[in-house]
């Protein structure tokens, strides 16, 4: 249990995410759309506020390939 409490997690970075996404000229709720989900929930991934990261990998996987 000490182990788990004590050990650090690394936790992906977001700050690529929006930059990216405004440079393809996405909107957040074409990106919303896509996903199924509101677009409050992709502004605030984005801001590092909230955190998902399955929905942050297929996110950042998704506006590559855009």
């Amino acid at each position: 249990m000490f182990r788990c409490l004590t050990t650090t997690v690394t936790i992906p970075g977001t700050a690529d995410l929006r930059p990216l996404r405004q440079a393809k000229n996405i909107t957040l709720t074409a990106v919303a759309q896509h996903f199924g989900v509101w677009p409050t929930t992709i502004s605030r991934i984005e801001r590092g506020l909230s955190r998902d990261d399955d929905l942050t990998y297929a996110y950042r996987n998704w506006l590559q390939a855009a």
